[in-house]
């Protein structure tokens, strides 16, 4: 039998969009820059899938200067990249904090740190917090994690939260997470506020908008789940075939293995046949599970990482470019569609 060989590439649809970039995005990241002057420390959210897809350089910018704390949310679906905590550690020192919400003990390490801050700012009106990132890296859940340890006693969720891009739309109220020093706590207490997740006005290459669906990053049906279930075989090839045997031998061909999918998981038509549909839908639900792997998607190479990096620095396109760019793939679309 020959030895199975994993595609070298992956071919990137002409269908991909370049953006997600909506109005309450535009509207979320103009509210910050008018908050900024009363907060004291930012919280960035992360996915640790995605440590360099989910970092924004329309935030970056917004931020830049300000005192930050990474948090790289997610961090248990990614814990078989044995590197990458390490990698990222190089890159931010202590500035960065890999929480799970569950493992309460990540909680109270991130907790911690804000009460240091708040002691060393000292202010009677407390320390004010914010957190910002791109759509559902976990902010919102966050927050009630913090609130729910700083605050004694059983707590309502003081955030929305749900496992689609978009569930915030607003920037919330000040949410005291930390009571203050007359009950307990530290100083005047720490507040922290929730923000809309705000994704990048443009995104030139179509592997991260597909990386960044595959993390439920953007609405679902903007790319196909088949596209994302094929980028994801061609990752399980790469990391390990056996981490799908359960369903068929490796394979290279996203029909064989979701038609396989289908007969195992029963996700089956009238007359025995395969639902190809809900079979891809069954692929990634499986995997944004931890059950299919748990690897860091982003290449965190030193060549990849400098790449970001620059790209971060000076974004391929403007802010006016990207809006152009939205208009035409919009008339595009509709002359297509």
């Amino acid at each position: 039998m020959a030895q199975f060989l994993p595609r070298s590439s992956f071919q990137i649809p002409g269908t991909i969009p370049k953006t997600y970039f909506l109005g309450h995005h535009q509207a979320g990241a103009n509210k910050i820059k008018t908050l900024l002057p009363n907060i004291s420390i930012i919280l960035e959210c992360r996915d640790f899938r995605l440590p360099l897809s989910t970092q924004n350089p329309t935030l970056e910018r917004a931020i830049a200067g300000r005192q930050r704390i990474v948090v790289y949310t997610k961090s248990d679906l990614g814990s078989d990249s044995a590197n990458a905590r390490q990698i990222l550690k190089r890159i931010h020192g202590d500035n960065a904090i890999f929480w799970d919400k569950h493992k309460p003990a990540t909680t109270a390490a991130l907790l911690k740190r804000l009460k240091d801050s708040a002691r060393a700012v000292d202010s009677l009106v407390g320390l004010r917090a914010l957190v910002v990132g791109m759509p559902n890296v976990g902010k919102s859940t966050l927050l009630n994690s913090l609130r729910n340890v700083g605050i004694s006693g059983k707590v309502a969720k003081a955030a929305k939260t749900g496992d689609q891009a978009g569930v915030t739309r607003k920037i919330g109220t000040a949410v005291r997470i930390v009571p203050s020093e007359e009950k307990g706590g530290v100083g005047g207490g720490v507040f922290l506020m929730d923000s809309p997740g705000i994704f990048q006005p443009y995104v030139e290459d179509g592997e991260t908008m597909i990386k960044v669906a595959l993390a439920h990053g953007i609405k679902k049906g903007l790319i196909h789940d088949e596209i994302l279930a094929d980028y994801l075989l061609y990752n399980l090839n790469r990391w390990d075939p056996a981490l799908y045997r359960r369903y068929c031998e490796p394979t290279n061909d996203i029909n064989e293995f979701l038609i396989a999918v289908a007969k195992k998981d029963g996700k089956l038509r009238t007359g025995g046949v395969p639902n190809i549909p809900e079979a891809a839908a069954r692929v990634l639900s499986q995997w944004r599970e931890g059950k299919l792997g748990r690897y860091v998607l982003d290449d965190l190479s030193e060549t990849s990482i400098l790449t970001h990096k620059a790209n971060i620095e000076q974004p391929p396109q403007s802010m006016s470019q990207a809006k152009k760019q939205q208009k035409l793939d919009r008339k595009q679309t509709q002359e297509t569609g």
